[in-house]
């Protein structure tokens, strides 16, 4: 289990992984900078140790949502396949902060987006419409991360800035950036016996949007919640349930809003994998999951995978 530790305190650089800008439609776009399956598969509030990690996540998402705003008009039957790549780096300190560990970290996003919709014509009918797009999505920057634990107990204190640094062009169906600020504090708990090889976390967040000044759309604070438990099945192996529950505290506004405070909510679960190479030596983690959208309403019902290569030097 010795290497379990290590790989537990460094699998944040894949738990560290905020939400980000993903045009996959609540909120404005049935979709926001929450992307759900990115809060990591293992040991949501184990510090780091002290050093630099890196990870590499690929994420996917393929659903549908029956009306949204989007850039600007109301579009029906809307289907959406996003991958993105999230290049994930953080360094951990050596010294303590409020008696914790404290670690900052950047994210960069880009991928591959295709969206199908239809809006309705002048005569009445529908005009269906398709685009695509290959670009950078909105990178978030963690500048503080605190860790702490007590026992087989371990918390986590953070708060991410995503900037809307990704392509758009209101004029645009498909856009990888999502044009407004958003800054999302995350909180995380975490129970892991060592001699079992079980852990149980649990990751509540809330999000908080600025404008969208091109559509004059305001997206709504959002809840977000992530769960994961896990159990080592030998020293480098473990399989475990993943899920996660979103939903919208305050209506969206704004001229922009067309079908009025849009408030959405979400709900999936799947399972999920962790896998320690013992030829790494605890630096290696390979994660991976399926979500499946059990319920969603006002958002794209969803299924979700993700594959995550960490490493810390």
């Amino acid at each position: 289990m010795q290497d379990f530790v290590k790989t537990s305190a460094m699998a944040m650089a894949i738990c560290l992984a905020p939400a980000l800008g993903s045009r996959a439609l609540a909120a404005e776009g049935g979709a926001s900078h929450y992307l759900p399956g990115t809060a990591g598969d293992i040991a949501l509030a184990v510090a780091s140790e002290p050093g630099l990690q890196v990870a590499n996540t690929f994420w996917f998402q393929s659903g549908d949502v029956g009306a949204t705003v989007l850039e600007g008009a109301v579009r029906f039957g809307v289907d959406a396949d996003v991958f993105l790549n999230l290049a994930y780096g953080a360094y951990t300190f050596d010294r303590s902060v409020l008696g914790g560990r404290y670690t900052i970290g950047a994210l960069v996003p880009f991928g591959h987006t295709k969206i199908d919709a239809s809006t309705v014509g002048p005569l009445g009918g529908r005009i269906a419409s398709s685009d695509t797009s290959f670009d950078l999505s909105d990178i978030a920057i963690i500048p503080v991360q605190l860790n702490w634990n007590s026992g087989n107990f371990h918390f986590k204190l953070a708060e991410a800035i995503i900037a809307p640094s990704g392509g758009y062009d209101v004029d645009d169906l498909a856009n990888l950036g999502r044009n407004h600020w958003s800054f999302d504090t995350v909180g995380a708990a975490t129970w892991l016996n060592l001699e079992t090889g079980t852990e149980i976390s649990v990751a509540p967040g809330i999000m908080v949007n600025t404008t969208n000044n091109a559509t004059d759309y305001k997206t709504g604070a959002e809840f977000h919640l992530d769960f994961t438990a896990n159990q080592f099945l030998s020293p480098g192996f473990a399989v475990g349930l993943r899920g996660y529950w979103y939903e919208q505290v305050t209506g969206d506004s704004g001229s922009g809003a067309r079908l009025g405070d849009f408030k959405s909510s979400s709900f999936g679960i799947g399972p999920g994998f962790v896998w320690t190479p013992t030829a790494a030596q605890g630096r290696l983690n390979i994660v991976g999951k399926w979500l499946h959208d059990l319920q969603a309403d006002k958002r794209l019902k969803s299924d979700y995978g993700t594959l995550a290569v960490a490493w810390t030097f």
